[in-house]
């Protein structure tokens, strides 16, 4: 979260690094299991730590970003279609939309983007290179659909990771192909030739229910990431009634663990490296947070007195 918002405060006026793919799931029992939901949030809010105190060294307070309510299930699989019909009756999509209101507020309370406005020019590209590094040693990997990506070893983001998974090298180019072989083996699926069959049924499902998009990417586009509660259980249950309904459900889950399961046996030692490293930094994790939680509740106490 810390690295979003400052990215997106810092970069204003000036280009910043390409996202990296998000993590997906799908079952194997050859490699190590996928970290949860719940487990990759304490991750995220451990690194977001060590970025905070590595900018503290280098002169920057910049404070801490609001942290999003986990509270409820963990969302369902939903990559290639939504198919969790009492998911998404109670909960919509979960935490991907948020209705004008809580949009609103999110911007409103945005403590990291306060302090980075607030700084000179001069303080801000200062600032953007202690997170980023500025360039300097920069290590470059292929990802599985043939781009590259590239990240300094030095600056604030690299050096948190390193601290939390142990070797910022092996952790960048092992975190980078395993995202790199979710978003690569999605893609194809989506492509896939039983798949793209199949939403023809969803399509014309979904058009009956008042929604005439011809995908679940193109109903979600369409909903966008803030949205009122009741057009976002709308779209959801539209969504994932017509999956069940026309049968999309069972040919996107198979389609999608199909690519995954061929993607990721081209990239074996990544994918399992990627894992283990993820999963022996859990318990690290989950300490940081909960003694920077202790830490940030002992000072609040000390200016209430």
């Amino acid at each position: 979260m810390l690295s979003l918002l400052l990215l997106g405060t810092l970069t204003a006026c000036g280009p910043g690094p390409a996202s990296a793919p998000v993590d997906g799931s799908g079952p194997s029992a050859e490699l190590p299991r996928q970290v949860t939901a719940d487990e990759l949030a304490t991750l995220r809010r451990a690194e977001e730590i060590l970025e905070r105190r590595c900018l503290a060294r280098a002169g920057f307070d910049v404070p801490a970003a609001p942290e999003r309510d986990r509270t409820g299930p963990e969302p369902p699989p939903m990559a290639l279609v939504l198919t969790d019909l009492a998911y998404a009756r109670e909960r919509g999509y979960g935490p991907r939309v948020r209705t004008p209101e809580e949009t609103t507020r999110l911007h409103e309370d945005d403590p990291v983007g306060d302090y980075v406005r607030g700084l000179t020019p001069e303080r801000r590209a200062q600032a953007l290179r202690a997170w980023q590094g500025g360039g300097a040693d920069t290590i470059e990997v292929t990802l599985p659909g043939g781009m590259t990506t590239g990240r300094s070893t030095r600056g604030c983001t690299s050096e948190a990771r390193g601290e939390l998974y142990g070797d910022f090298r092996t952790w960048f180019g092992a975190d980078a192909v395993d995202r790199g072989v979710t978003a690569l083996a999605l893609t194809r699926a989506q492509a896939d030739p039983a798949f793209t069959e199949a939403l023809r049924g969803w399509a014309e499902c979904a058009a009956g229910r008042g929604l005439p998009y011809a995908s679940p990417r193109r109903l979600r586009d369409a909903l966008g990431d803030s949205a009122p509660e009741a057009k976002e259980i709308e779209y959801a249950v539209t969504e994932a009634r017509c999956a069940v309904e026309t049968g999309l459900a069972e040919v996107a889950a198979e389609t999608e663990e199909r690519h995954l399961v061929k993607e990721r046996a081209r990239y074996p030692a990544d994918v399992t490296r990627a894992r283990r490293m993820r999963l022996a930094a859990l318990t690290k994790a989950a300490r940081i947070v909960r003694d920077d939680s202790a830490s940030r509740h002992h000072t609040q106490r000390g200016h209430t007195r």
